[in-house]
C-alpha cells in the first residue's frame, strides 16, 4: 500500500537548481493583447503548436536563452552579463502526489519575476481544490536570471526539435 510522500523542499542540491534552455517568446491573443512567455526548448514547437492551432495565438520572435538560479548566476555574473540581455525570471516547481493513483508529477514553468504571482494563481486554479490544499501540493519558486542569445548570424530559425 503505497503512502503519502513527505514533501521535501527543494534546495541547491536539487536537480531542480540546474539550468534550463528556453524559448523566449512574444505571445499576441485575439485581443491584440502581447505578453511574454518561456517555454522549455525540448517542449517548445508543440507548445506553438498547440497556442497557435488551438488557441489561436500569435507566437513571434522565438528566441534562445538560459535559465540559471539566481545563487548560480551571482557566481558569474560579469560572464552572464556579456552573454546576452538578462532579465529575473523565476522557475515555479510544482510537484504534485495524486495517493489514488499512486504516482507523482513535477511540472516546471517559467516567469518574469514581477508575474510570478499572477502565474501561481493560474496554476492553482487547474488543481483540484482537495490537492492544492493539502501535503501532496507542494509549489515552489526558485528565483533565477535568464539570459537571452546574442543576435545570431545564421541563415535559419534555431533547432527546436525534428524537423517535418
Amino acid at each position: 500500500m503505497l503512502s503519502e510522500p513527505t514533501p521535501q523542499p527543494v534546495h541547491a542540491g536539487s536537480p531542480f537548481h540546474q539550468s534550463q534552455k528556453l524559448m523566449r517568446c512574444e505571445v499576441v491573443n485575439r485581443y491584440r493583447e502581447g505578453s511574454v512567455r518561456f517555454v522549455e526548448l525540448d517542449a517548445f514547437k508543440l507548445w506553438q503548436y498547440l497556442m497557435t492551432h488551438k488557441h489561436g495565438l500569435r507566437i513571434g520572435e522565438p528566441t534562445l536563452c538560459l535559465w540559471i538560479d539566481a545563487g548560480e548566476y551571482a557566481a558569474s555574473a560579469n560572464l552572464f552579463d556579456r552573454a546576452g540581455g538578462v532579465e529575473a525570471v523565476d522557475r515555479i516547481v510544482v510537484e504534485l502526489f495524486d495517493a489514488e493513483y499512486g504516482f507523482s508529477q513535477t511540472i516546471m514553468r517559467y516567469a518574469r519575476s514581477g508575474e510570478t504571482e499572477q502565474v501561481v494563481a493560474i496554476l492553482r486554479s487547474h488543481i483540484p481544490a482537495e490537492l492544492c490544499d493539502s501535503d501532496a501540493c507542494q509549489i515552489t519558486v526558485v528565483e533565477g536570471r535568464v539570459v537571452t542569445h546574442l543576435p545570431h548570424r545564421a541563415n535559419r530559425h534555431a533547432l527546436t526539435g525534428l524537423e517535418g
